[in-house]
């Protein structure tokens, strides 16, 4: 894939996570929740209000941006991600191989928070998701995006 192909993947698929943002926002009111919690065994984010979950939605983790050492690690490649929130990671590692991406492909690099949220957008284009998430920790950032999103319960749905 060329520079200036590469630039244009990039740009379709900020512009497709910027859509997608937009949807949850309009539809889940994702930024007015006063908490969320993710679990890996279970596969999901909850976002909730004074401990009652709101909306929940499915996750597949990207990868993390470490702080300390300046670099990216994609989720599949990460032995601490179980494999049920990275099951479908292989289809990105796979669009790298066949475009001659080594940033998809390669599974540690050096980094910081711009190219995560890049691999969140490439990620997020190619699985089709719903949105994205960036959750902080104390050397970084963990990225993932949602593949199916709802409301915790049918009281929930205000906007629709």
């Amino acid at each position: 894939m060329s520079p200036e192909d590469y630039s244009r993947l990039v740009d379709e698929s900020y512009d497709y996570l910027r859509a997608a943002q937009a949807a949850c926002e309009r539809d889940f009111e994702l930024g007015s929740f006063e908490r969320f919690d993710w679990n890996q065994e279970t596969g999901e984010i909850v976002f909730s209000d004074q401990g009652v979950p709101k909306v929940v939605a499915t996750i597949q983790f990207v990868g993390s941006i470490s702080t300390r050492s300046g670099t990216w690690l994609w989720s599949w490649d990460n032995p601490t991600v179980l494999e049920g929130i990275k099951d479908q990671m292989h289809r990105v590692r796979d669009f790298g191989t066949e475009h001659g991406l080594p940033m998809l492909t390669t599974a540690k690099w050096e980094a910081d928070e711009i190219d995560g949220w890049e691999m969140t957008a490439i990620t997020a284009k190619i699985l089709e998701a719903r949105g994205a998430y960036r959750s902080p920790h104390e050397d970084g950032f963990t990225f993932m995006v949602f593949t199916d999103i709802r409301w915790a319960s049918e009281d929930d749905q205000t906007k629709e």
